[in-house]
């Protein structure tokens, strides 16, 4: 074997004042990665790029065939962007269904799309022009899935992919689906005639109802003129002046309240989600123009008597993770100090908290399993024992039953209001809280809200400069924080959730955008029972906003409406602790903490109330 000074001089070389000089082989080596692989990885790369060229032909072939278009090809690597596909992991039947869906899409664009008969009819504002396009491409898509039921699969599986990336297939709530997703959804099923898998979430749900109610005539026109394309868009049009009409409150017969599942919904639980209310869903456009936290923002019921809750721009926007904020020194740093200062708080909420977990724990039924091989031994059996010693089903053992599942998620108003004593003692009773429902196998997830300036910051920097425009609606930049999430370990977020102590984040607070934001994560959750508490210390407060509306309530008003959405979507148990602050006004189900002190003993106490029953 060759030492290394040998395998040294072998990349190396000297020249005559006995500098380095890199010879041909390390510079191959360095520009060449692969050579440093194994034969059996190579010969695994060859294999995998065998696969992908035939899926890639495999695709181009479907696609040719069902476009009649023999120049089609395909780029394996852009369809599998498009579907949200990592096609580093292996393709199985679920992910080649979505790939072929979103292949057999364009396709029959291709096949049955007129161009110039299209560039006729195509209004010239751009929202209408852009939902003329998306009725466009939902007709070519159902003359191909009314003819081959196997590409009718393929549309729905890569439909479904699509719904998940955009993070609406678990929306509950009309004001988290924009009108785009909304018209995609009622008019696929109205064409086909299959039903939308969208139906099946209770936002998409109560979209279903409010449009069939509104503009029913102009489906049923469109559906009859699928097969003409002229007749088609004239349809499409009027479609979209009656939606549009319904949107703006012009649209005779307001909807008084949503049927249950029982007069035709086909949906479990979606009929509680606004019996007896008005419907009014969100009016945002298209959820591929907004950025993830943007589809929170718009309200399930707007009022007649104050402009409709808008953003000026998402653009700014951000959702964080604690850990990824602050530097890694600083958390434990602050951690410590922590540490220092809660031992004058602990001892009573430590009493407390024991409690909470012993009423957890006697809350798991447990139950005995019989007639085992091995185990403790069952003295209902002993007398077979003696009876016959070769007798072995003797042993019995406990077993303990799931408890019901219960995720738990604590919302914090990270305002500057909170600064000091408030949202000390907050991180003191979520940190100690959190670790008893951990124990239990209760998931739970921590988050914070604010904003990322003062005053409004960037976006309104930008509405200056746009000459100041009267009701921009929301004028400051998102900044929502996670702290913890629910399957994370507490022992990775400790540190993290200290970051709520930095005077940094402490901005403004508008709460009813982080509200549904959180509804929405816990939405998603698989657990039975999903219980939302809210930690604040006051009303929304953005003074950016408040100075540029003429409704000094727009932040008030809204988070009243995102409220009003969650308890009557009733998938989510709500309520809320405020720090010298009455916010029964709010929420159904509050408490006010008078004294700041009191602040864990009342937040175990609420939770006790609402897990632990």
């Amino acid at each position: 074997m060759a030492g290394p000074e040998t395998i040294r001089s072998t990349i190396q070389k000297r020249d005559a004042k006995g500098r380095v000089r890199h010879g041909a082989e390390w510079l191959a080596l360095w520009s060449d990665p692969d050579s440093m692989k194994t034969r059996e990885e190579r010969g695994a790369d060859r294999e995998i790029n065998r696969m992908r060229r035939d899926l890639a032909r495999r695709l181009a072939a479907a696609g040719r065939g069902l476009s009649d278009d023999a120049g089609l090809q395909v780029s394996l690597e852009t369809v599998a962007e498009a579907a949200g596909l990592d096609l580093s992991r292996d393709i199985g039947s679920e992910e080649m269904s979505i790939l072929r869906g979103q292949v057999d899409d364009i396709a029959l664009f291709l096949r049955h799309h007129d161009a110039d008969l299209h560039r006729d009819f195509r209004p010239a504002d751009a929202h209408t022009a852009r939902l003329f396009d998306l009725l466009e491409r939902l007709r070519c898509g159902a003359l191909g899935a009314l003819r081959y039921p196997g590409v009718a699969d393929n549309l729905v599986a890569a439909h479904r992919a699509r719904l998940a990336r955009l993070d609406l297939d678990q929306a509950h709530l009309a004001s988290l689906v924009p009108l785009a997703e909304a018209l995609r959804m009622v008019v696929r099923d109205e064409l086909t005639g299959r039903g939308d898998p969208s139906i099946a979430g209770s936002g998409f749900w109560m979209w279903d109802r409010w449009l069939r109610d509104r503009v029913s005539p102009e489906l049923a026109a469109l559906a009859a003129a699928k097969a003409s394309q002229s007749d088609y868009a004239r349809a499409a049009l009027a479609l979209i002046a009656a939606a549009f009409d319904a949107l703006q409150g012009r649209a005779e017969g307001p909807v008084r309240r949503a049927p249950t599942p029982a007069e035709g919904s086909g949906t479990d639980g979606a009929g509680d989600a606004a019996e007896g209310e008005d419907i009014q869903p969100g009016d945002a456009l298209f959820a591929d123009d907004l950025p993830e936290i943007a589809r929170e923002l718009l309200t399930a019921a707007a009022r007649d008597d104050d402009p409709p809750y808008r953003v000026f721009t998402t653009e700014y926007d951000v959702v964080e993770r604690a850990a990824e904020i602050g530097r890694a020194a600083d958390l434990r740093d602050a951690r410590r100090k922590l540490e220092d200062r809660r031992a004058a708080y602990r001892r009573e909420l430590s009493h407390l908290v024991v409690q909470l977990q012993r009423r957890l724990m006697a809350l798991q039924q447990r139950s005995w399993r019989f007639d085992l091989e091995e185990g403790m031994i069952d003295a209902a059996r002993l007398d077979r024992v003696i009876v016959n010693p070769g007798f072995a089903d003797a042993y019995k053992a406990e077993e303990e039953s799931s408890f019901r599942d219960t995720a738990v998620t604590l919302l914090i108003d990270n305002s500057g209001s909170m600064r000091g004593k408030p949202i000390e003692l907050a991180c003191i009773a979520t940190d100690m809280v959190a670790a008893a429902l951990e124990r239990c196998g209760v998931a739970i997830e921590v988050l914070g809200f604010t904003t990322t300036d003062w005053r409004g910051g960037q976006p309104a920097k930008d509405w200056a400069r746009a000459g100041k425009p009267g009701n921009p609606g929301r004028l400051n930049a998102l900044r929502h924080v996670v702290y913890k999430a629910a399957d994370e370990p507490l022992r990775r977020a400790r540190d993290a959730m200290c970051l709520m102590l930095s005077g940094d984040v402490l901005k403004e607070n508008i709460d009813g955008e982080a509200l549904a934001w959180a509804a929405r994560r816990l939405s998603a959750r698989p657990e039975a029972r999903r219980v939302l508490i809210v930690v604040s210390d006051g009303t929304p407060v953005d003074e950016a906003t408040l100075k540029a509306n003429d409704d000094p309530r727009i932040l008030d008003h809204h988070l009243r409406d995102v409220i009003a959405g969650i308890e009557r979507g009733g998938q989510i148990e709500l309520a809320a602790l405020g720090i010298k602050h009455d916010v029964s006004r709010y929420y159904r189900h509050a408490v006010e903490v008078s004294r700041v002190e009191d602040l864990g003993p009342r937040l175990v106490a609420m939770l006790d109330t609402m897990v632990a029953r």
